[in-house]
């Protein structure tokens, strides 16, 4: 039996009225050489019949023979793939049509077997927060290139991120995951799972490549664990169940939270502690994520969540850094009502820092009028014609090709190839 080129692996719990969504976006894919994996953490929904639904041979159900934290699933959902290469597409997530067909391009063309895109994000007609039915795309430069380790790896280490992490966007070889589980037992592990097995790919491939397009897209639902704890307050509640179906334990972050920062440095520092000699000359900046645990856990706080044991340990753990310390004290004591945003304040205060805080990534956006779109943009639905996330998928790939048509009149952005009726400029929404 021939082995496919890629392999799209789709772990899924409790999401049957999303991953039939992320499914047909596989199966609209100009480059048809592929196998769909659906992994089903044991749902206790009708995931499985929606999955069966799907009358075509590449695509696969599998279920664990119980219920599994994340990494556990993954890494089961991992050992059914059989494809060159693998990605772990989020079951509330979807791919662009040409996304197959780019990524086989520049993995032949940079000889890479582990390569990433540009993460788009749609916040779906259920997100739990404002803005919802819209696409953020984030600039992108419209062609491919070859990575080098350390340029990966840096910023990881670093905790000054410069490339989105986000697993719906990476293919990695299925060689790579098999001698990383050779070497330590299993290629997923921690919570954060792309931050421990991200980095040991980049260590392990034989070429890495971006393709610096937005070809993947992340969604924002009230089911997706980012959106509830990261960007949004669905209560006490909801937030402990999604808190309850991960792992619980810390093998080497100092901290004990939920943050994503505290993920990312679980899994590096994992990473680093599984192949020392790999990243001997890579040192974990821990001043750094505990200024980006502290804005993390203001912006959680600002959305009413109660972060006051988060917030202590944090504390504590800062006597060692003094000067953040203070400046942490002082912000707790402070009135801020009439002040600037905190992301700001801590910039000015200890130094441009890197934080991606979300509020300051709308800075860099541009409005699609000008037909500039590779500077990145925010559109809405009602103004594209879309209302789920593969609907926003192909009008994404429109507005791609639109601006390609239309490099010699920069001024203009044409509705080519946009379904009748939908504008050919998108307003920024706020």
């Amino acid at each position: 039996m021939a082995v496919p080129r890629f392999s799209i692996v789709i772990p899924t719990y409790n999401r049957e009225d999303l991953v039939g969504y992320t499914i047909q976006s596989v199966l609209k894919q100009t480059f048809a050489d592929f196998e769909i994996i659906v992994c089903d953490n044991c749902s206790t929904d009708d995931t499985a019949k929606v999955v069966r639904q799907h009358n075509d041979a590449r695509v696969k159900y599998v279920k664990p023979p119980r219920h599994m934290v994340i990494a556990d699933n993954w890494e089961f959902a991992r050992s059914h793939a059989s494809g060159d290469l693998i990605i772990m597409l989020g079951d509330d997530d979807a791919l662009l049509g040409s996304a197959l067909e780019r990524f086989a391009e520049a993995a032949t063309r940079h000889e890479a077997d582990f390569l990433f895109c540009r993460t788009v994000e749609y916040r779906d007609l259920g997100f739990p927060g404002a803005g919802r039915n819209t696409l953020d795309c984030p600039p992108f430069a419209g062609s491919s290139r070859k990575i080098s380790v350390e340029e990966f790896l840096n910023p990881l280490f670093s905790c000054r991120l410069v490339f989105d992490m986000h697993p719906s966007s990476f293919f990695f070889g299925r060689a790579i995951g098999d001698t990383v589980a050779k070497r330590c037992g299993r290629f997923f592990q921690t919570n954060g799972v792309e931050y421990c097995a991200w980095p040991m790919a980049a260590a392990f491939a034989k070429g890495i490549a971006l393709v610096d397009l937005p070809l993947s897209i992340c969604g924002r639902t009230k089911k997706s664990w980012g959106s509830n704890l990261i960007l949004a307050n669905p209560g006490k509640q909801n937030m402990q169940k999604f808190i309850d179906d991960v792992e619980h334990t810390r093998k080497h972050a100092p901290l004990t939270n939920f943050t994503m920062a505290n993920l990312r440095a679980e899994g590096v520092l994992t990473a680093k502690a599984l192949f020392p000699q790999e990243f001997q000359n890579y040192q974990f900046d821990e001043q750094q994520y505990m200024v980006d645990t502290w804005v993390e856990l203001k912006s959680r706080k600002s959305l009413g969540v109660d972060v006051s044991r988060e917030m202590q340990d944090l504390v504590d753990h800062l006597e060692k850094y003094p000067h953040v310390l203070k400046k942490v004290v002082n912000e707790e004591q402070a009135d801020t009502s009439d002040r600037k945003p905190l992301w700001q304040r801590v910039r000015k205060s200890i130094g441009d820092v890197g934080l991606r805080d979300v509020r300051d990534r709308k800075a860099n956006r541009v409005k699609v009028q000008g037909g500039d779109i590779r500077s990145g943009f925010k559109i809405s639905g009602d103004d594209f014609g879309f209302s789920n996330i593969v609907e926003a998928a192909d009008a994404l790939e429109r507005l791609i090709a639109a601006s390609k048509d239309d490099q010699k009149k920069p001024g203009l952005l044409s509705s080519q190839g946009l379904e009748k009726g939908t504008s050919s400029k998108a307003r920024i929404v706020t």
